[in-house]
């Protein structure tokens, strides 16, 4: 009997082991046909996932930031997903879960990093002081702004309307004023969720992508805006804008014309404002749409 038990323990512990080796082998056979853009982003950034076709998968979910991430098919077959990381969230490390339809799922660990804002002055100028903004006004437009923004983003669609890579708004691509810039007067701090785009007064604005226009109304601070819904959690906006080309509900291809730039609403000068989100994370549009081009060729 006394050595009955290590032989039992040693039984055990070899079943054990054995068991964890079959669970993975279940699990990570997949993990050779998964990237990500990086293991390592800043805050801003956009996190792309690629499941290749070769995985031989029907489907695939995930969940970072307590967040669902969707996925769709490109047009090569390959599983894209998209996460983003709003500047305002702490970094730290953050798991990112992906559950494969064979039901096996895989845990990866994503570094978040901070990112340095420049900070500049918020600044009014003697024509939008006459016109009756002031710091006060701009903080309070924005919030009810904001506000506006968040009920046309209410609905989630689970299936996306885009099967290819996000583009620029406009032909020619400068900025004016980045992304995440902290503008501050005295005491009061706003940060530009969006990157500023040189563009004169009555340059053609066009759709990133396909999807359906939410929003096309003026706000206060924002001017003429027209959000569109991508599915999947994804948005983009387009601020200030002198006339509207699309109107909501309105279907739009990637390329359409929806809108002519202005200087609408809290504008120092003629440019476009665009913004994106990604289930609710304000996301620097530019790198969201460097990330789409790299990975879903």
């Amino acid at each position: 009997m006394k050595h009955i038990k290590p032989v039992l323990i040693l039984i055990i512990l070899s079943v054990g082991c054995f068991c964890g080796l079959i669970a993975y082998a279940k699990e990570n056979p997949i993990a050779s046909f998964v990237s990500l853009s990086s293991e390592s982003i800043s805050q801003g950034d956009t996190l792309l996932i690629k499941i290749k076709k070769e995985a031989g998968i029907s489907g695939v979910s995930g969940v970072f930031l307590k967040k669902n991430i969707g996925f769709l098919k490109d047009a090569n077959g390959d599983w894209i997903g998209m996460a983003g990381f709003n500047p305002k969230r702490k970094i730290g490390s953050y798991k990112l879960i992906l559950n494969f339809s064979d039901g096996t799922n895989l845990s990866k660990t994503i570094k978040a990093n901070k990112r340095d804002f420049p900070v500049t002055k918020l600044l009014i100028t003697q024509q939008l002081a006459d016109m009756g903004y002031s710091v006060k006004s701009i903080v309070n437009s924005s919030v009810s702004d904001t506000a506006a923004l968040a009920r046309a983003e209410k609905y989630y669609s689970p299936i996306a309307f885009f099967s290819s890579s996000f583009a620029y708004p406009l032909k020619n691509i400068k900025s004016v004023g980045d992304f995440g810039n902290i503008r501050k007067s005295g005491s009061t701090s706003l940060q530009h969720l969006g990157v500023d785009l040189e563009a004169e007064e009555g340059t053609n604005v066009f759709a990133s992508n396909d999807g359906i226009v939410c929003l096309a109304t003026e706000l206060k601070d924002y001017g003429n805006t027209i959000v569109i819904n991508h599915g999947l959690g994804i948005y983009t906006l387009y601020l200030h804008l002198k006339e509207f080309k699309a109107s909501i509900a309105q279907t739009v291809k990637k390329g359409d014309l929806i809108g002519i730039s202005g200087n609408t609403g809290y504008s120092i000068a003629p440019h476009l404002h665009f913004s994106l989100h990604v289930n609710g994370e304000s996301v620097d549009p530019l790198v969201f749409i460097e990330e789409t081009i790299a990975g879903m060729k």
